[in-house]
């Protein structure tokens, strides 16, 4: 289904809030080459809730082969989001210094090292309800994570002050707030190892303004959706 593929990342974004984060992003036009043709999506993802806060923000702590802090910042019941990246690889020292934010369909990456910028739009977003199309449900927390085939565990834990129920998927270890964040993730897939915890959680808090713009410098024009 196109949601659920929307719903994977690969590499570390399976181990944050990734399942609203996927959603906005659309594959580059070589990874849609020779793709089999998408399902419909839903009405109105305009007026959906991908957690059950309308904005808050999430410090995560992360430790393995790169290490440092990733900060995720969610506003609109998770419509709008934006990552905050700063990590060190534990090996070479090469840094990773990026910020990410999506806003509906349109998703932009900005690495603040090279200044190289990247925009991407998703074309299955849909902004209008329509008649023909089921309405989209509300799907957070273990809702989302049963429709995405994860396998629900006993254990529970609490970070940050936030109570979370862990899962397994795609060989990750994740526990997730019944409103949906992700507060503590473990994953292993050949050379690459991270772990995150949440160790601040503010409820409330979707974060700065600046976080979710992009302002070329000076003499530069603006990037274009796609390129």
């Amino acid at each position: 289904m196109l949601r659920v593929a929307l719903l994977v990342c690969s590499g570390l974004l399976v181990l944050t809030g990734c399942e609203r984060v996927a959603e906005t992003l659309a594959a580059t036009p070589a990874e849609n080459a020779g793709a089999a043709p998408a399902e419909p999506a839903l009405a109105a993802d305009k007026g959906r809730k991908f957690f059950g806060h309308e904005a808050f923000t999430v410090v995560m702590q992360q430790t393995g082969s790169d290490a440092g802090t990733v900060t995720m910042h969610y506003r609109d019941w998770g419509r709008r989001s934006a990552e905050i990246v700063k990590l060190t690889n534990t090996a070479s020292g090469k840094a990773t210094d990026t910020r990410a934010f999506a806003d509906g369909a349109v998703s932009v990456t900005i690495d603040n090292t090279t200044g190289k910028v990247e925009v991407f739009e998703n074309p299955y977003y849909k902004t209008e309800p329509s008649e023909t199309e089921p309405k989209a449900p509300d799907q957070f927390g273990p809702s989302a994570m049963q429709e995405m085939g994860a396998e629900k565990t006993t254990e529970t834990a609490t970070f940050a002050g936030q109570a979370c129920d862990y899962w397994l998927f795609l060989g990750t270890r994740k526990c997730v707030a019944p409103w949906g964040a992700t507060l503590h993730s473990v994953m292993g897939a050949g050379d690459v190892l991270a772990e995150r915890k949440a160790i601040e959680v503010r409820l409330g808090d979707g974060g700065p303004d600046s976080a979710f713009v992009y302002v070329p410098p000076a003499g530069t024009a603006a990037p274009v959706a796609g390129q």
